[in-house]
């Protein structure tokens, strides 16, 4: 009801800027953006919707500072807004799941001029999340979706913004927010979020001044990528034994655009919860292999850098799984940072099928890069 009532404030809010002011001039360098959400939790599992008594009401509060050029992704970005935010919503039901507090990293990119009046936009955020009820077999043994606390925040949104004036802008957005462990603990079977909000961002300060020359497109013409990486999963929320993974990749990437490359990757690991899994969900005796824990995967790559961090999406399949089989979706989605000439720590979150985590994958690569001459 409070959501409902301040969403109602907020359109009279922008209604009268719309109403009395008409001046035009670029944005100042700060802003503060506040976003009132309503939707729904898509249910991915039948025990989830039956659980659901409710929609989704949250709020957000965005800080934010506007690019300035002094990167080169900041000119082929379109200058976009980058800063902190705080999410808070509820569940789904209150009793059971609780309410969701998150805190993220995010960038809002336009897709038009700057300068326009109306744009489109689209943005990302990516950082933790605090559920306030989680997994419990004495008190909340209902509550299948988190066994932790803490968690993973991703969300992305498209919308349509348009500059009221000066320092006054206003927006309509559709978003999807993802919260889980990455399988770190089960049960995880984690909120799929999908919203539709309203916003006004206020901006201060002096415009921030565009610099006439950037920096040049560092990205490789093309580069060789060799990696280790390793986890711990969850498998069983009742014994809560965990299982380690450990593997090697290999990614070839070609430049795409300026700032992005695509490419493949292969890799191979062992996960030792494998055996365990086909036993379980086997009806009949199994006979296993030595070799039964390996897998081997090979996702397609989408890089967008940013300076020394880059955002990465691999969308892929298994090769070789005795549990899942050949085919089964094996996807990513993580972020790389270059930490010392051709050395990058990579995060990722990986997942079966197209939302159903598996583990959290932390690692090391080192590039041999090719550059045009």
């Amino acid at each position: 009801m409070m959501v409902s009532n301040t969403r109602g404030i907020l359109i009279l809010v922008i209604t009268s800027i719309a109403i009395n002011y008409n001046c035009f001039a670029q944005e100042g360098k700060y802003s503060i953006d506040l976003k009132l959400r309503s939707g729904f939790i898509i249910p991915h599992h039948d025990y989830m919707a039956y659980f659901l008594s409710e929609n989704i009401n949250a709020i957000q509060l965005n800080l934010g500072i506007t690019t300035d050029g002094s990167n080169f992704w900041n000119k082929e970005y379109n200058y976009p807004i980058v800063g902190l935010g705080l999410h808070y919503s509820g569940l789904g039901n209150d009793t059971i799941f609780g309410k969701l507090t998150g805190l993220y990293f995010f960038i809002n990119r336009l897709f038009l001029h700057n300068t326009k009046r109306f744009n489109i936009s689209n943005m990302l955020s990516v950082g933790l999340s605090y559920a306030s009820k989680s997994h419990n077999l004495i008190s909340n043994r209902s509550n299948m979706v988190l066994s932790t606390h803490l968690n993973v925040f991703f969300q992305y949104e498209i919308g349509c913004n348009y500059r009221v004036s000066a320092n006054h802008n206003v927006s309509a957005s559709i978003g999807l927010a993802h919260a889980s462990n990455g399988s770190v603990k089960e049960p995880n079977l984690g909120f799929n979020i999908f919203t539709t909000a309203l916003g006004y961002r206020y901006s201060f300060g002096k415009p921030n001044p565009v610099k006439n020359e950037s920096p040049d497109d560092n990205t490789p013409s093309s580069s060789w990528n060799f990696g280790l990486f390793a986890s711990i999963k969850s498998v069983d929320a009742f014994t809560e034994k965990q299982y380690g993974i450990i593997g090697l990749s290999a990614e070839k990437l070609y430049r795409f655009a300026p700032l992005s490359m695509v490419g493949l990757e292969f890799s191979a690991y062992k996960d030792n919860s494998i055996p365990d899994l086909v036993i379980d969900k086997s009806d009949d005796a199994v006979t296993l292999n030595k070799n039964d824990n390996l897998a081997l995967a090979i996702n397609a790559t989408y890089l967008m850098g940013f300076n020394r961090i880059s955002i990465v999406f691999q969308p892929g399949i298994y090769l070789v799984n005795r549990f899942y089989g050949f085919g089964a979706f094996s996807n990513k989605v993580g972020l790389r940072m270059n930490v010392y000439d051709e050395i990058n720590l990579v995060v990722a979150i990986k997942a079966h099928w197209l939302a159903q985590a598996d583990f959290v994958e932390f690692g090391i690569k080192y590039s041999f890069n090719k550059y045009e001459k």
